[in-house]
C-alpha cells in the first residue's frame, strides 16, 4: 500500500460504526443548519471511482473525521441539504452533474463551506471556474496524502472560523458585545505592532535578493496575523491596518536605504484606499524598492478600475506580485487585473513536483 498517495486498487469498506451519521435541521437557505462546533469535522467525499472513494473514507476516518460519500452529483446535493459538511471534496468528472456544477449548487445556497476540487486532467477551464466560484483548492490525482491532510485541516479551521465570524454577524446585543470587545483587542494588537523582515533568498547566488515584511504584535490575545487581518475585515478596518504596516515598513526602509529590496502584503481592499496612491505617502518615497504583494482574501473583481488603480501604482515606481497563487481567489483572473511582475506558488502547486509529471 501506497503511503503517500490516495489511491488504492482495492479496500475493505469501513464498518457503518466507523462513520459518524450526523442528521442537522434544514435552514430556511434549503440546506443544513450548523452543528455544534465541538463534533468531529464532517467531510462529503464525491468520486464515481469506488475504489478511491473507499480509500479516501479509510484514510479521512483514521485522521478523526466524519465521512459521507456520494458516487454523482445529484446525490451530493441532496446530502449537503440534509447534513451540514465543514468540508466538500470532489472530483470535477462525476456522473449527474459535474463537480463543478456541484460546486455552482452549493456556492449559491452555502458561502462559506471550503469546496476542494480533484482531477486527473487539469484545464484552464475547469480552473477558472473553480477560482470564479471560490473553490479552495484544485488538487491533481493521484493524491499525496500530506497535501490531503494540509487542504483538509486548512478547509477545517477556515470553516469554523466563517462559522463563528457568521454567527457573530447575525446576532443582536451580543454582537454588539462582542464587536466592542474585538474592537478593543485590535486596538490593542495594532498599538503593539512591529514588522519583521524575512530574508528572500536566490538558492542560484545563495544571496538575499530582497526581503519579505511580516506584520507582528505584541499583544499576546490576539497575535496572529491571520487573525489580525480577519478581525480587521470585520471591523471595516482593512485601511487602518495597512497604512499602519506601510508606514512602518517605510521607517525601517529610510534607516537601511540600501536594502536590496522589499515585499509588503497588501489586502485587496487596500486597493480601495486612496492613501495608497498619494506620493506624500510614507511608503512612496520607496516605492521603487517596493513590491507590492496581493494576497487575495476576497474577489478582487469588488474593486472598481483594478487596471488604473495598478497603473497608477506602477507610475509611482511599485512593482506587484501576487501571492499564494493557487489558492483561494489567487488565479488566473489576478494575471487578467494585475498583470504581475512577480507570482509567488502556493505550495499545494508545487509540492511533489518532482514525483508529479502533471503538475511539471
Amino acid at each position: 500500500m501506497d503511503a503517500h498517495t490516495c489511491r488504492y486498487p482495492s479496500l475493505a469498506v469501513p464498518s457503518p460504526e466507523g462513520t459518524e451519521q450526523v442528521e442537522a435541521k434544514t435552514g430556511s437557505d434549503g440546506f443544513a443548519s450548523p452543528r455544534d462546533s465541538n463534533a468531529r469535522p464532517l467531510v462529503l467525499v464525491v468520486d464515481d471511482d469506488e475504489n478511491f472513494t473507499r480509500a479516501c473514507v479509510r484514510l479521512l476516518e483514521g485522521w478523526g473525521y466524519g465521512v459521507e460519500t456520494a458516487s454523482d452529483g445529484r446525490t451530493a446535493i441532496d446530502l449537503a441539504k440534509n447534513h451540514h459538511f465543514d468540508v466538500v471534496l470532489t472530483d470535477i468528472n462525476i456522473p449527474q452533474y459535474s463537480g463543478l456544477d456541484l460546486l455552482r449548487a452549493v456556492r449559491e445556497r452555502d458561502r462559506d463551506v471550503p469546496v476542494v476540487l480533484m482531477t486527473g486532467g487539469p484545464g484552464l477551464d475547469s480552473a477558472r471556474v473553480a477560482v470564479e466560484f471560490g473553490a479552495l483548492s484544485y488538487l491533481i490525482k493521484p493524491l499525496s496524502t500530506g497535501e490531503l491532510r494540509d487542504v483538509l485541516s486548512r478547509a477545517v479551521q477556515m470553516h469554523r472560523v466563517a462559522q463563528r465570524e457568521r454567527r457573530i454577524l447575525h446576532t443582536t446585543e451580543e454582537h454588539e458585545r462582542e464587536r466592542e470587545i474585538m474592537r478593543l483587542k485590535f486596538e490593542k494588537a495594532l498599538a503593539g505592532m512591529w514588522t519583521a523582515f524575512q530574508p528572500i533568498i536566490s538558492w542560484s547566488t545563495k544571496t538575499v535578493v530582497a526581503y519579505e515584511a511580516l506584520m507582528r504584535t505584541t499583544y499576546q490575545e490576539l497575535n496572529s496575523p491571520l487573525e489580525i487581518i480577519k478581525t480587521a475585515e470585520i471591523l471595516n478596518e482593512i485601511p487602518t491596518l495597512g497604512r499602519k504596516t506601510r508606514g512602518q515598513v517605510a521607517d525601517i526602509i529610510a534607516v537601511y536605504p540600501n536594502v536590496p529590496g522589499v515585499f509588503v502584503n497588501l489586502h485587496v481592499m487596500d486597493l480601495a484606499d486612496d492613501d495608497l496612491y498619494s506620493e506624500k505617502a510614507p511608503l512612496s518615497e520607496f516605492a521603487s524598492l517596493v513590491h507590492l504583494e496581493i494576497t487575495e482574501r476576497m474577489a478582487i473583481e469588488h474593486i472598481p478600475d483594478i487596471r488604473e488603480r495598478v497603473a497608477r501604482l506602477r507610475r509611482l515606481g511599485y512593482r506587484i506580485a501576487v501571492d499564494d497563487l493557487g489558492e483561494g481567489y489567487s488565479g488566473l483572473n489576478s494575471f487578467a487585473s494585475l498583470e504581475p511582475d512577480v507570482v509567488k506558488l502556493d505550495m499545494t502547486l508545487i509540492r511533489d513536483i518532482d514525483k508529479t509529471p502533471t503538475k511539471r
